[in-house]
């Protein structure tokens, strides 16, 4: 086919070359040159353009592109036209002009020529041609890119119309480069204000995508490196292999692809180390690697949407702005990268695609990270409304934990803690003019509870903690315990049914008023469900600081009052040293006590017993007796329930057994076969193992159980019936006697009595030492001698003191009889003595009547 000759006119600004103006052929070995080329031009086998824009992809060879032109007749003179190729990336771009033959004008305009060479310094190959009017131009074009793509898009231009159209062009590139710098000014604020790595890499993108815009658009070269062609041999790949790296790395962290699997993540990865070692085998090599570029921006423009699509089904919202931004930029990447590979044809529309699309994303993920600021902003502000949410519930909780701390939970008054801090801060004044403590506990309160229940008991509780602080403030000088915006308490709640109030007061008469008035007030009726109820109240007092220079001593002491009142059935009382039992000699007695024990610091003393009916001795009551190094005679009064409330009463009970059976196996190898009474505690009575461990050291001592008396109180019995029914039981069957101790003073029933397994009963000193003189205590002592044997029981008498009391009870038919009047307790040798003495001695030296 002919081709198209292009005719230049007066009234031609502008014109496109295309199909049917232009042929080309191709120098695979690149070794023609213009004159081999004009002189066997009718040999060589140039071939019509199947395209409007030449476009051969990727390829080594040499191409010669052929075209006609001429300028109209009736011209006055010659015209210049700008002949213009709109592909900045050929590596050759030569241009001869010829007619008839001859060579006319010959121009190199490629990239490795620097700008400053040029004719006409131009982002794009320009050239000024000139023609003459009339004449046919045979035009050739000789382009080489090794290894890269060639396109050859070619216009003509008169030059008015060039000018106008690179102002229109400059003004719009201007434009989109400034919002690019615009963009990276921005994010790196965004950067340094935020300090997400998104951040960072969206400059980067953006930076490294600017820099390949550059020599997409040739601006690059005409501006920046213009006397450096060689960058044009490295620059394009680099910058937009590192483009797609940054902006996978961008992708990475903008949509926390980490939060949506593992492998997204490693393939994002991947994908950049490989975009990085692409960038870094063009820097280091002269392998071209622009068809290798093309295909990994291709692969990974369609792999990034699926994973960024997939991280917005999981729930990704920054996943969606990206994909709407990179769905127009990958539409113009793929387009601009066929058209380098030669799959889409070369015109305005694809050649410009990147920009466009680049335009849109630019927009679009600028929204998008303005909405993820927003959203973060949002997501913080939520985050700080539920931090400060967290923070008023822990403030809340920690006042309920401090509240129930330092209040008692079941009346809400201030508890032994709160009272305590209050007390150290009275103690911590410079000027200490002195308080009271009063310690004041509601009586049998128990009997509420068990009466109405716990949830009604706890009603009335309130009612009284609601009277007492409000009888309270009108004491003069009381001291609040609690003074806040919220609460106002002068009372504390100690423990249980016992409250503490402080008062700044130390006259003994006035503080015995304002507690008798308080207590006075506080037992008054008052109303309950219809009920009619009353209280009894006792109180202690201790002051400071006659009674303590620490809350602790202070309360303790208090405390120790208020058992003193409750003991002596007094409504109050006041605290002394005469009425503490629990004083430091008592605690180091506990320790000495054990080790007196153990290394047999304790006697055994022994108190005969005769049988009044042959005046004979029927046996001994084993006491025990010590004598301490430094405070000497100790009273087993003192020690004894010392031992009761520590558990050291059953080793002691344990020894004083061993060394009573050791007795016992003494006198019946002498000859006396008498019974021994041992006293035993009602801790005694709660040991499972007690029977066992009483007939083992029987065992051991060699004895039989038949002479041995337990003795124990009525108190003791009662205090656990159930086990002490058990126990003695048990006591009973080894063939232990029992004798209950101190009879008359308990308060034990005939009943429950009848049904316990022992053998006697002792009536207690406190009936037999006057009984001689006093009707009332022969009246108890024959009713109980009567009841005794009508129980089939023996009948012991303690306490005699004199011979009258020894002939009375003779006479009312008492069993056995032991005292003073007989003889005291004494160590196991003077009782060897007095009991020899005994039987060789006549018996009225006993003053008894009728021997």
């Amino acid at each position: 086919m002919a081709l198209e000759t292009i005719t230049l006119g007066q009234q031609t600004e502008e014109i496109h070359l295309t199909r049917q103006h232009i042929e080309m052929f191709e120098d695979q070995g690149d070794r023609l040159t213009i004159n081999e080329i004009t002189t066997n031009r009718s040999t060589l086998l140039f071939s019509p353009s199947n395209q409007d824009v030449i476009n051969l992809g990727h390829t080594d060879s040499s191409i010669w592109v052929h075209f006609q032109v001429a300028l109209e007749a009736g011209i006055d003179s010659d015209q210049t036209w700008i002949l213009e190729s709109e592909f900045p990336l050929l590596q050759r771009f030569d241009i001869f002009v010829t007619h008839g033959g001859e060579l006319l004008q010959q121009y190199g305009i490629g990239y490795s020529i620097p700008m400053s060479e040029r004719r006409l310094p131009h982002r794009f190959f320009a050239q000024p041609l000139t023609f003459e009017p009339g004449q046919v131009y045979d035009v050739f074009i000789n382009t080489k890119r090794a290894g890269g793509n060639v396109q050859l898009p070619l216009k003509l231009s008169q030059p008015l119309r060039f000018v106008y159209r690179e102002l229109v062009h400059n003004h719009v590139f201007g434009l989109f480069f400034g919002v690019l710098i615009a963009m990276m000014a921005y994010n790196l604020f965004l950067f340094f204000s935020v300090g997400n790595r998104a951040y960072f890499y969206y400059i980067t993108y953006i930076g490294f995508s600017f820099l390949t815009f550059q020599t997409f658009t040739g601006f690059g070269f005409l501006l920046v490196w213009y006397n450096a062609p060689g960058v044009n041999e490295y620059i394009t790949q680099i910058a937009a292999c590192m483009a797609a790296v940054s902006g996978l790395m961008f992708v990475k962290h903008f949509i926390k692809t980490e939060q949506y699997g593992r492998a997204i993540n490693s393939g994002l990865n991947l994908l950049a180390l490989i975009g990085l070692g692409l960038a870094l085998l063009r820097l280091g090599t002269d392998y071209f690697l622009s068809a290798q570029v093309s295909t990994y921006i291709t692969v990974i423009s369609i792999i990034v949407p699926g994973l960024v699509f997939y991280c917005w089904w999981k729930g990704s919202r920054p996943a969606a702005f990206f994909l709407i931004a990179w769905a127009l930029l990958i539409v113009g990447i793929v387009m601009f990268t066929l058209v380098l590979l030669g799959l889409l044809p070369s015109n305005a529309f694809t050649n410009n695609a990147v920009l466009a699309g680049s335009a849109a994303e630019m927009l679009l993920l600028s929204l998008g990270l303005a909405d993820r600021i927003n959203y973060e902003r949002k997501a913080k502000y939520s985050a700080l409304q539920e931090q400060h949410k967290a923070v008023v519930r822990l403030k809340e909780a920690e006042d309920r934990l401090i509240h129930r701390a330092l209040h008692s939970r079941t009346t809400g008054l201030p508890n032994r803690t709160l009272l305590r801090s209050t007390l150290d801060l009275l103690l911590q004044e410079e000027s200490k003019p002195g308080f009271s403590v009063v310690l004041l506990s509601i009586n049998n309160f128990h009997e509420f509870n068990k009466t109405l229940g716990h949830s009604n008991g706890d009603a009335i509780l309130a009612i009284l903690t609601e009277r007492l602080n409000s009888l309270s403030q009108h004491i003069n000088h009381i001291v609040p315990i609690e003074d806040s915006e919220t609460r106002l308490h002068y009372v504390a709640n100690v423990e249980g049914v016992s409250f503490a109030l402080l008062v700044r007061e130390l006259d003994p008469n006035l503080m015995h008023k304002v507690v008798w008035n308080l207590l006075r007030d506080m037992e008054k009726p008052f109303e309950y469900q219809g009920l009619t109820l009353d209280v009894d109240a006792t109180a202690g007092i201790a002051f400071h600081p006659a009674h303590g220079n620490s809350s602790e001593n202070l309360l303790r002491n208090a405390h120790i009052a208020l058992e003193a009142a409750g003991s002596t059935n007094e409504k109050f009382a006041v605290y002394s040293p005469e009425i503490d039992p629990y004083n430091q000699r008592r605690i180091s007695l506990l320790g000495e006590l054990r080790n007196a024990i153990e290394q047999d610091g304790l006697q055994l003393y022994f108190q005969p017993q005769i049988a009044l009916d042959t005046l004979q001795v029927s046996g001994a009551e084993v006491l025990i007796r010590w004598i301490h190094p430094e405070y000497g005679f100790i009273p087993p009064d003192e020690f004894i329930p010392l031992a009761e409330r520590t558990g050291v009463i059953q080793p002691l009970t344990y020894w004083i057994c061993r060394k009573a059976f050791e007795f016992k196996q003494a006198l019946s190898a002498q000859g006396f076969d008498i019974s021994l009474s041992i006293n035993i505690s009602a801790r005694n009575l709660q040991d499972p193992h007690f029977k066992d461990q009483v007939c083992q050291i029987a065992q051991e001592t060699n004895i039989s159980l038949e002479k041995v008396i337990m003795e124990l109180t009525e108190t003791a019995v009662m205090h656990n019936p159930d086990d002490a029914l058990r126990v003695m039981g048990e006591l009973s069957a080894a063939g232990i006697r029992l004798s209950i101790d101190d009879f008359g003073t308990g308060y034990s029933s005939l009943s429950y009595l009848k049904k316990l397994p022992v053998n006697e009963i002792k009536i207690d000193r406190s009936f037999v030492m006057e009984m001689a003189k006093n009707n009332d205590d022969q009246v108890i002592v024959h009713t109980t001698l009567t009841m005794g044997h009508n129980l089939s029981l023996d009948v012991v008498a303690e306490g005699i003191e004199d011979a009258a009391t020894l002939d009375k009870l003779k006479e009312m038919g008492c069993d056995l009889a032991q005292g003073y009047h007989i003889a005291r307790p004494m160590p196991a040798a003077d009782f060897f003595t007095w009991l020899a003495n005994y039987q060789t001695e006549p018996k009225p030296a006993l003053n008894i009547k009728g021997l």
